[in-house]
């Protein structure tokens, strides 16, 4: 909408250039027109005086001294004397007199004679008279008094002109505000397809195509939104209700293999093979929960209980429980948090925030089976602050890490269910999610806003 006035504005203005210019040409040509009909005048006056001054008296006669006088569009001549009688004359028609009156004289000398235009000039025998072919010229009197002239040099034309460029103005606006009002409808249209609303616009007027196509446009928008949110509702309902069905059988799995492995009246083989099927249940059970978890964060199902915290301490607290839960010797923890990122506070949901940490020391964990060193670590800047975790193993697969860093929109990866949980935590608190792979291992790092009081 801001830019309607700015295309009215533009447009009014080039109109009324294209108008003005049009005014001025046709001034210009008009101005043209007369100038150039009166600069031809003196031409025809300065040959008329030398064909008139080429009739001279031979002694017997009156002859045309130096050939023909009929030159270019002219037909005919002739030399009167004072009387009207005929002295000379060349390829006179034969329906012309012989003789002319004072009368006759009067009324050829500016304008016809017979239908033919033609220019007299003064000779010392009388006048010389000249035609041109019939219909080569036209001739017409204009009487005009000085006071007439005046007016119109100095009112009527100005007043003309005037009258011409404000119809030219009133022309451009009203074909200004007409496009105005037919952009507006469909301006206001693009920016309710933007926001996501409803458009249905009139499908009249100059722009009633493109009204038509954005109301096609917004009904298929609406048709896709609404197929959308049933394939999303249909997948989060569906993994919510193979979680909640899943659940109560692998509780029975978990509890009997709970059992065997603690009956000691088994062999140690048995025993161990229940401990099998209780770890995998219980690995089965963790999937299970992750899935479900990247479902309802993937669709902004799961809400945030937020609350203020201290990102070292639920650094240390997630790293502890992991290691808690038995370790490899082959592993080791080292803790990498600054002195002036003790005291530091940002706002997020804990136990999620605490999931992501303890999500990312797993996977170092899992896919380094040999060992390696793990590094937690904490880095506070003007207004983030930055969780990493570190590991000097083996490094992400080139699959999983380019699934990671450009995930589809709308998907949940199947590399890693446990990254893509991180990657979700970090969206949701307003933060990112960056996995690379560095020279001795990986490095993930989590990025989130700090408390506005400490920004």
């Amino acid at each position: 909408m801001k830019g309607l006035g700015k295309i009215l504005s533009r447009y009014v203005l080039s109109a009324a250039g294209i108008a003005l210019a049009l005014i001025f040409l046709n001034v210009m040509i008009f101005a043209s027109f007369v100038v150039s009909s009166f600069s031809a005048e003196p031409v025809y006056e300065h040959r008329l005086s030398e064909l008139a001054d080429s009739i001279q008296w031979t002694g017997s006669q009156w002859e045309a001294v130096g050939g023909s006088t009929l030159e270019g569009d002219y037909c005919w001549a002739m030399l009167l004397s004072e009387e009207g009688d005929i002295l000379w004359s060349e390829a006179l028609p034969e329906e012309q007199k012989r003789h002319y009156t004072i009368s006759d004289a009067a009324s050829f000398t500016r304008w016809y004679l017979n239908d033919y235009p033609v220019r007299v000039w003064e000779h010392e025998a009388g006048i010389f008279v000249i035609a041109q072919p019939r219909g080569s010229v036209w001739k017409q009197q204009m009487e005009m008094s000085a006071q007439s002239m005046d007016l119109l040099l100095h009112f009527t034309l100005p007043a003309f002109v005037g009258l011409n460029i404000a119809a030219a103005l009133l022309m451009a606006l009203v074909f200004g505000l007409r496009l105005f009002r037919a952009v507006r409808p469909v301006a206001l249209g693009i920016d309710d397809l933007a926001g996501q609303k409803p458009v249905k616009l009139e499908e009249k007027g100059l722009l009633r195509e493109i009204s038509a196509g954005l109301n096609r446009v917004s009904e298929q928008l609406r048709r896709q939104g609404r197929m959308l949110q049933k394939r999303d509702r249909t997948r989060t309902e569906w993994i919510a209700g193979v979680s909640h069905d899943i659940r109560t059988p692998l509780t029975l799995v978990l509890g009997e293999a709970a059992q065997l492995e603690a009956d000691e009246m088994l062999d140690s083989a048995a025993r161990a093979r229940a401990k099998t099927i209780r770890v995998q249940g219980e690995r089965i059970r963790a999937l299970v929960s992750d899935l479900n978890l990247a479902s309802k964060l993937e669709y902004e199902l799961q809400p945030l209980r937020v609350q203020r915290f201290r990102p070292a301490e639920l650094l240390r607290t997630a790293a502890a429980e992991v290691w808690n839960d038995g370790v490899s010797e082959a592993f080791s923890l080292e803790m990498d948090i600054p002195a002036d990122c003790e005291g530091v506070t940002f706002t997020g949901d804990v136990p999620l925030v605490e999931r992501a940490v303890r999500n990312l020391v797993g996977n170092s964990i899992r896919h380094n089976p040999q060992g390696c060193t793990i590094t937690v670590g904490m880095r506070c800047e003007n207004r983030v602050c930055r969780l990493t975790v570190a590991d000097d193993g083996k490094g992400f697969p080139a699959q999983v890490l380019e699934s990671l860093c450009r995930p589809q929109e709308g998907t949940i990866s199947s590399h890693g269910l446990g990254l893509t949980i991180v990657r979700q935590i970090a969206a949701a608190h307003g933060g990112t999610f960056t996995p690379k792979n560095t020279e001795t291992g990986t490095l993930v790092t989590l990025t989130f806003p700090r408390a506005e009081e400490e920004n």
